[in-house]
C-alpha cells in the first residue's frame, strides 16, 4: 500500500467499528470521512504533541467518548511511549498501562490493536 506506515498519526481519528475485524480497531480522519449514521456514539483518539518534558518519541492521546447526550466528553491525557515497531504503552498517572500496536497507517485509516 502506497503511503502505509507504523508511526503515530496525528490529529483526529474516529472509530469506525462497522470496519473492525479480528481484534483490529479502525479509525477514520474525523474532519474528513463520512461516516454512516450510528445509534452507537463513536469514540474519538486525538493524537498530539505533548505538553511538558518528554523523550524523544512520545506523544500525548486524547480518548474522547460519547456522553449521555451523544456529545464527545474528552477523557484525560494519556502519554504514548514508543516501544519500537509500531508498538506504544499507553500510560496513565496510576501507572496502569496498555500496549497498541499501529497495524496500518495511512493519511485515510488507522488500523490498530490493543493488548
Amino acid at each position: 500500500m502506497h503511503g502505509m506506515t507504523m508511526a503515530l498519526p496525528s490529529g483526529s481519528w474516529t472509530h469506525s467499528f462497522e470496519e473492525d475485524a479480528d481484534g483490529v480497531e479502525v479509525y477514520r480522519p474525523t474532519a474528513t470521512f463520512a461516516f454512516p449514521p450510528s445509534r452507537k456514539g463513536r469514540k474519538v483518539l486525538e493524537f498530539g504533541a505533548p505538553a511538558g518534558a518528554m523523550a524523544p518519541g512520545e506523544a500525548a492521546l486524547t480518548s474522547m467518548t460519547p456522553g449521555p447526550d451523544d456529545r464527545p466528553r474528552a477523557g484525560p491525557v494519556t502519554r504514548l511511549h514508543p516501544l519500537g515497531m509500531g508498538r506504544y504503552a499507553v500510560g496513565d498517572a496510576s501507572g496502569a498501562q496498555e500496549v497498541i500496536d499501529i497495524v496500518e497507517a495511512t493519511p485515510e485509516v488507522l488500523r490498530l490493536s490493543r493488548r
